[in-house]
């Protein structure tokens, strides 16, 4: 690999200081890089934010630093180009980033040379009907989750191509990819997914029939998540949100039509430790 971008969280990288110093080995090598620094809240119409969208096609790896937010964000704005990434975990517990802050010279190395792993998973495409209109459509890499604004609990109706399945009365309900099955889905108890699969998760948060479940689709099939109103009042009624940000407001029978997103995202793996072993470490 020759053309390398790294993005950077910098609340846990202060100054850039260490995506400086991969920035300055990779040129160092003869390699082109260059690097920005984001925050979880940055406007999307930043200067850092559109370098990241307006990312030239040919760079060969990003180099994410930070934890599994920074890592799915990034992954959300580079979703439509497809551009392989590798995280490097400047946080506490992370299932994304694959190379811990110690051993970042060796980990670029081995991407030098080419010596790594591409491994493909699955993302969301979201698109909101508000008011009868349809919206423009958002990837999630993670999740989509739909839930009541503060303690309030709502009534979601879900339909699977077209076919009636369920009303879920509880606080909402989380649509996860494999990926996001260990996320919020886990949480709420939902079960966790080989994250390379490819299937779709349902899971009610905080339901309450005692007999509501999730349920795992496949990644061909087509849901559909509509509000239902309480009352006769049309304040909104949810809050839609996109691996947890780009939060739309929802009344009385809005809804969001839910595919597997045409885009994927393309993870670079050094380790050849597998996702049992992961988490099981994760989670001893």
């Amino acid at each position: 690999m020759d053309r390398f971008f790294v993005i950077t969280n910098e609340n846990r990288d202060k100054g850039s200081e260490k995506a400086k110093q991969i920035t300055e080995y990779l040129r160092s090598k003869g390699k082109s890089c260059d690097h920005v620094a984001i925050e979880r809240d940055s406007d999307p119409d930043s200067p850092e934010m559109r370098r990241i969208r307006e990312m030239p096609n040919d760079i060969q790896a990003v180099i994410v630093l930070g934890g599994d937010g920074t890592f799915i964000q990034s992954a959300g704005m580079l979703a439509p180009k497809m551009i392989p990434m590798i995280g490097v975990n400047l946080g506490h517990l992370g299932y994304l980033a694959e190379v811990d802050k110690e051993k970042i010279t060796p980990a670029l190395d081995r991407l030098i040379n080419d010596d790594i792993v591409m491994e493909e998973r699955m993302m969301l495409s979201g698109t909101p009907v508000i008011d009868g209109e349809s919206g423009k459509g958002c990837y999630a890499f993670n999740d989509i989750v739909v839930k009541t604004p503060g303690s309030s609990v709502g009534l979601f109706d879900i339909e699977v191509n077209g076919t009636y399945l369920t009303t879920i009365s509880g606080d909402g309900v989380i649509i996860a990819t494999p990926t996001g099955s260990t996320a919020y889905n886990m949480s709420a108890g939902g079960p966790i997914v080989e994250p390379g699969s490819s299937m779709i998760v349902i899971t009610p948060i905080c339901p309450l029939e005692v007999e509501s479940r999730s349920v795992v689709l496949s990644a061909a099939d087509t849901i559909v998540i509509k509000t239902r109103r309480k009352s006769s009042r049309r304040s909104n009624v949810a809050v839609a949100y996109f691996d947890g940000g780009s939060d739309l407001l929802m009344g009385p029978d809005d809804e969001i039509r839910i595919v597997k997103a045409d885009a994927s995202v393309r993870l670079i793996k050094l380790s050849k430790e597998s996702f049992l072993e992961v988490l099981s470490r994760k989670m001893g």
